[in-house]
């Protein structure tokens, strides 16, 4: 079953609907939530009340690029740009049963590395034009099946949506990561049921 890989955004969730937006993802079964913000400092509270929420709902609580974030408000997950720490920084600092994801962009050989450092998981993309990062490089869909093969754990991500989410199951990813289409128009269950709808097609 390849699962839905939410992602925060300082824009489309405004810090006054963070919660109940987070709330709807996780009643509509949502199992990966990414705390994504380019505030500094960080929300440190509303983090912290996102973290207890997945908590309760079972869901998994990563942080996007700061390891140190992560361990301040302990949490065990984060996920890794080419910019950020290594692996090994994540693992020495949020202990041997952290959980990291790793950006490999379109490159096996950064996935292949990923891997043998550890990685959960490695991330391919944009699969398609992304809002959210426009300027950001495409992903071939025979390097996500190459990876497959290797018998990695593989999620996609960039430009996604409920139109092209069918073509993307096509490549057997474990995990599809989506920003701009889980909050359009703020129907936000609305929008995953239809995507996990378009997923099984």
């Amino acid at each position: 079953m390849i699962e839905i890989y939410a992602i925060s955004d300082d824009v489309l969730m405004p810090e006054n609907l963070a919660l109940q937006y987070t709330k709807e993802i996780l009643e509509c079964g949502v199992k990966f939530f990414q705390f994504r913000s380019k505030k500094i400092p960080k929300d440190e509270k509303l983090a912290g009340e996102i973290f207890n929420l997945c908590e309760k709902f079972g869901a998994r609580f990563i942080v996007n690029d700061d390891i140190l974030f992560a361990a301040h408000i302990g949490a065990k997950s984060v996920h890794l740009g080419k910019d950020d720490a290594s692996i090994k920084e994540a693992f020495e600092i949020l202990g041997d049963d952290a959980y990291v994801g790793v950006s490999c962009y379109d490159s096996l050989e950064l996935a292949i590395k990923a891997k043998q450092n550890g990685a959960s998981y490695v991330a391919f993309g944009a699969m398609f034009k992304s809002p959210t990062k426009p300027n950001a490089p495409l992903c071939k869909a025979q390097t996500i099946s190459q990876a497959k093969e290797m018998g990695m754990n593989v999620c996609v991500i960039g430009g996604i949506n409920a139109s092209n989410i069918a073509s993307v199951a096509r490549v057997k990813p474990d995990i599809v990561a989506l920003i701009s289409a889980i909050y359009k128009d703020g129907t936000i269950k609305k929008n995953i049921e239809n995507l996990q709808r378009n997923l099984l097609l």
